[in-house]
């Protein structure tokens, strides 16, 4: 007993030790990643090493990228059969080897490798970030417009249905200073409903119904999906009945909205169009949980793209989605980061100035930025580094940095859009499907 009662505080104390040594050496060791990045790489005088020219036969201008470990699904097969779209799908270690279907071009893990992107070193297996290659891939071969999605939603009416032109008319929310996010599910008659990654002490916060028709660039454009929305756990946890899937449905006739600088939401990769602009803004980080990676993705490309007078609009629903089952709750863990950091990185990206003189070092300061903060770590600073190299090794030529607001073409308006059925539980009241 006397032996045991020596050595037992020693068993105690030296894991304890040991823990305290592994989070000293990572912090050091973030720092100093953080120092060389900082004091060392610009794209100021940088000159690219292009990759091998890709045959004319070979480049398609609209793309569709995806990734999945699933054999072709129905929607993919749906997606495939687009007139004018070419789809590229990008493999993991689960995907099937003999993954095949006409119109898609299968990359496996060995053809990814065999590419050449300097990224492709820092991006895991097993992870959505492989999605990356995929958007470098359609870059690479000709694409002006990349819309992407998962292989659980289909766009309706068989066509993707977006501006895909630069500048068009939209409203534009009119809230002056008095909110820097919006949840776009309100304009289209959801207004109990919110999307993942909306920060949780602004869910009761009214929206806005004021507005100005502008000529305004959507660089981004997202669509809302009808069917089962892509809403955070919390919502999928307390307002839904065990065991039915969601059938929501948006406002078809309210119009697509654009959100000016100063203004944010949250955005996902699940149906979404970048043009040729924005394609620097198609990286996912990988630092962060899969749950929080695109969204992390939206609010940067956001921040960003008020550098080169480009913006992020919404449209009325033109996709259903039909969602894979998975544990909501281990979607709850998931998304922690979202409940506790959503309505501070916004507040930090509407505060952040840039000092830079090009756009892709302007790309990089808040990369950098974005870690010291700790919203994500150094290897997602790099990986935005090999990302902006290799976009310009395939020929990618990035915007330029420029101010300037939408022109508008009216005075303040009011909008309100048609109030759809709610989603919330039926409270003890047997349901087939929730309306």
């Amino acid at each position: 007993m006397m032996f045991f009662s020596f050595i037992g505080p020693s068993f105690v104390f030296l894991p304890i030790l040991s823990v305290c040594f592994i989070i000293l050496y990572l912090r050091t060791n973030y720092q100093v990643t953080i120092s060389t990045i900082d004091e060392g790489f610009s794209f100021q005088n940088y000159k690219a090493k292009r990759q091998i020219e890709v045959a004319e036969n070979e480049k398609h201008d609209k793309w569709i990228v995806i990734t999945s470990i699933n054999p072709p699904t129905e929607d993919v097969k749906k997606l495939a059969k687009i007139p004018g779209w070419k789809v590229v799908m990008v493999g993991d270690t689960k995907s099937p080897k003999d993954w095949s279907y006409p119109n898609v071009i299968f990359l496996d893990i060995e053809k990814q490798k065999q590419l050449g992107y300097k990224c492709h070193s820092l991006l895991k297996y097993r992870a959505y970030t492989r999605k990356n290659i995929g958007y470098l891939y359609a870059i690479q071969h000709g694409a002006k417009v990349i819309y992407e999605t998962d292989d659980d939603n289909s766009p309706t009416n068989g066509q993707i249905e977006f501006h895909q032109s630069l500048t068009r008319d939209y409203y534009v929310y009119d809230t002056g200073s008095q909110t820097h996010v919006v949840n776009p599910y309100a304009h289209f008659g959801q207004k109990s409903i919110w999307p993942r990654g909306y920060p949780l002490d602004k869910i009761s916060q009214e929206s806005p119904k004021t507005f100005r028709k502008c000529h305004g660039r959507a660089s981004i454009q997202q669509g809302v999906v009808d069917g089962d929305p892509d809403v955070d756990a919390i919502f999928r946890l307390t307002r839904k009945d065990t065991g039915v899937d969601l059938r929501v449905t948006f406002d078809k006739e309210a119009p697509p909205v654009l959100l000016p600088r100063g203004l944010m939401a949250p955005y996902n990769t699940q149906n979404t169009l970048h043009l040729y602009d924005a394609f620097w803004g198609l990286l996912i980080p990988q630092t962060v949980a899969f749950r929080v990676c695109d969204i992390w993705r939206g609010y940067w490309a956001q921040r960003l793209m008020w550098e080169v007078d480009r913006y992020l609009s919404f449209f009325p629903p033109n996709a259903v989605q039909i969602r894979n089952s998975h544990s909501y709750l281990d979607d709850f863990i998931d998304e922690r980061e979202l409940y506790h950091q959503s309505s501070g990185l916004v507040e930090f990206l509407v505060n952040w100035q840039s000092k830079q003189t090009n756009f892709l070092d302007t790309i990089l300061q808040l990369s950098r930025d974005m870690v010291k903060e700790d919203f994500w770590r150094p290897d997602d600073a790099l990986l935005v580094q090999y990302w902006l190299e290799d976009l310009l090794s395939v020929g990618y030529k990035p915007p330029t940095l420029k101010s300037g607001e939408a022109k508008c073409t009216s005075d303040q308006i009011t909008f309100t859009s048609q109030d759809q059925p709610s989603s919330y539980l039926g409270l003890g009241v047997t349901k087939k499907i929730i309306f």
